[in-house]
């Protein structure tokens, strides 16, 4: 299967169908972080007084299988990484974690770990599908309506791929994007390809100006109303 690739628009629509999980939703698409990895991330993990950039020390990942969850090493020894974090997402996860218990950054609404199976029954698929689902602000009894559909099908691997294209669209070297995804180079790329300061500062200027974009339609759309 081919990845999705959505557009800034269509991944705030998703993340305000998935509240109370949006900025988890807000967090996969501007990091490209897999799921386990963002379901296992820990307040230790996320390191805001970082110099020079505010970042996640990626070093275990939630995994879930049979109905077991657990942490350990990431998918391979290249996803061992630290990401760095653009202003907005940084004061979005500090938002999101005041007045919150526990040591997992995302959590069910009881503060358990987040299955996926669960999650993507009864929030990503919904919300992405264009069901609506009864809680959305509305009475539990009402009946369920529908929207419409932000993308059918889509994955929540797809947030990924959506990271993906937006560091392509911003001119970002492949070594850059090669280690934000946590992905590893071929041959002497490996060796002699490194990403410098300036590199990383260009990717969260990038990131910030897509954000900013984003809030300004947002209360633009909301001022036409």
């Amino acid at each position: 299967r081919k990845g999705v690739a959505l557009t800034g628009a269509q991944v705030l629509e998703l993340a305000g169908r998935c509240a109370p999980y949006d900025t988890l939703i807000v967090a996969a698409a501007f990091t490209g972080m897999r799921w386990g990895e963002l379901v296992g991330l820990r307040r230790s993990d996320l390191v805001f007084l970082a110099r020079p950039f505010p970042l996640v020390q990626l070093v275990e990942s939630l995994h879930e299988v049979g109905g077991k969850m657990w942490h350990g090493p990431p998918k391979t020894p290249a996803a061992v990484r630290r990401i760095t974090l653009p202003p907005f997402l940084v004061d979005m996860l500090a938002a999101h974690l005041a007045g919150r218990d526990g040591e997992l950054v995302f959590t069910e609404t009881g503060g358990q770990p987040l299955r996926r199976s669960n999650f993507n029954r009864r929030i990503w698929r919904p919300s992405a599908d264009g069901t609506a689902r009864a809680h959305w602000s509305r009475p539990a009894d009402e009946r369920r309506q529908e929207c419409d559909p932000v993308h059918r099908g889509l994955h929540f691997h797809d947030l990924r791929h959506t990271h993906k294209t937006w560091l392509i669209e911003d001119g970002m070297p492949e070594v850059v994007q090669a280690r934000r995804l946590g992905h590893k180079l071929k041959g002497v790329q490996e060796t002699y390809s490194h990403v410098s300061e300036e590199m990383e500062r260009r990717l969260l200027d990038g990131l910030q100006a897509r954000w900013d974009a984003l809030a300004g339609d947002a209360r633009k759309r909301s001022g036409e109303r």
